[in-house]
């Protein structure tokens, strides 16, 4: 019952991605507030200033090499991403040479490529730099929001948090329909997350859990849906895959515990669903203790995060979904202005027409993980890799 797969010593609420927690804090203390504002900057840098930007990485690497303290690796398999090794295959099948920087031995997320005759360095997906320019922060989940209602997109209702004061916390609690969403401001993979929370209790506690990584906290209202995620690649919907939670149903006389177990003993040790803190509160805010009897026929949801990792399903569907929501999906993409852009939507269903339902864009990932509509559990994969090499022989 006490099955600790997370390893030792690490945060169950970083899920599969742990970080120290006092960095991140100190780096999201000190630079988030300043991050849009750089972003500006850099949007209308000379390009004497961009091109520099761009040599520095390459300059650094190949000092590293000259010292004999890195090395290029031909080895895609060592890819330190699915999204790098999606990448890396497709470069393959193009007959583009794609290498990983090594430093000493440890294989990083960088990558060095030749196209057209011009060595690019990258890190993960090979974005060209006239493409990489962003007037604001858009992992910054309040800027994203504010810029997207400016323009009629569909998001949850949120509010940030104040810093210290409790009477202000009580205040922003009470302005909001229950249950809600507390969560970083900035930051990925749900990270010190908690969903469904009903009580001011349960509120202080998320609050609590949130500032271990950031001193910027946003509430969100609870949207119900599943988790999904819409792919752009030069403005154009390249890619939707959608994500469910984990579950079990009752039968009115075996312990939620249990059930867990019956359940991760039809799955691959991978997909399991972790039993850990992050899972006691989870339920403990449906109501229910890991001891407890689920009734007959009721679903309990295990897990904020969505996905085969954390026991769930998942499915690649751009060919299902409503063709109501490209339009919606692709103005936002429109609004950001990234070549490639990964936005996170939570969707009753994506079936059905995008007006008929409440649904809203949670968060964008200007580095998205494009290995989900390839690794799906159901569907057909999407070739977005090779969407995105194809931007380099555009004229």
């Amino acid at each position: 019952m006490n099955e600790q797969s997370i390893k030792k010593g690490s945060c169950s609420y970083c899920g599969e991605a742990p970080v120290n927690h006092t960095f991140y804090f100190l780096e999201k203390l000190i630079f988030s507030p300043f991050e849009s504002h750089i972003a500006s900057v850099t949007k209308h840098a000379p390009s004497l200033f961009k091109n520099f930007a761009d040599f520095v990485p390459r300059f650094i690497f190949k000092i590293f090499t000259i010292l004999k303290l890195g090395h290029f690796s031909s080895d895609v398999t060592k890819a330190n991403s699915f999204r790098s090794r999606v990448i890396w295959e497709e470069a393959n099948r193009r007959g583009i040479k794609m290498e990983q920087i090594v430093v000493g031995k440890k294989h990083l997320d960088w990558y060095y490529a030749k196209v057209n005759g011009k060595n690019i360095y990258f890190e993960s997906i090979p974005i060209q730099s006239e493409f990489l320019d962003g007037k604001m922060d858009w992992d910054n989940k309040i800027i994203l929001k504010e810029e997207l209602l400016k323009h009629g997109l569909p998001v949850p209702k949120y509010a940030k948090l104040p810093f210290f004061s409790t009477k202000s916390l009580e205040k922003t609690f009470s302005n909001f329909k229950k249950p809600v969403v507390v969560k970083p401001q900035s930051g990925s993979r749900a990270r010190h997350t908690s969903t469904n929370i009903s009580t001011f209790m349960q509120f202080k506690k998320a609050v609590t859990l949130a500032r271990q990584i950031s001193p910027y906290l946003v509430v969100e209202e609870h949207l119900e849906g599943y988790i999904c995620r819409a792919t752009t690649v030069s403005g154009v919907l390249a890619g939707f895959y959608r994500g469910s939670f984990p579950y079990i149903i009752g039968d009115n006389q075996t312990p939620i515990g249990k059930l867990i177990e019956e359940k991760n003993n039809t799955q691959i040790k991978r997909y399991h669903v972790k039993i850990v803190d992050e899972l006691y509160d989870h339920i403990e805010r449906f109501g229910f203790g890991i001891n407890d009897v689920l009734p007959k026929g009721v679903s309990l949801s295990l897990s904020h995060r969505a996905g085969q990792l954390f026991g769930g399903n998942t499915k690649e569907m751009i060919n299902e979904l409503h063709p109501s929501f490209i339009p919606i999906i692709e103005k936002a993409a429109k609004v950001v202005g990234l070549s490639v852009i990964g936005f996170d939507a939570i969707i009753p269903d994506p079936t059905k027409p995008a007006n008929s339902q409440h649904w809203g864009i949670i968060e964008c990932n200007t580095l998205p993980f494009i290995d989900v509509h390839y690794y799906a559990l159901e569907g057909k994969p999407k070739n977005i890799a090779g969407m995105i090499w194809d931007l380099f022989f555009q004229k």
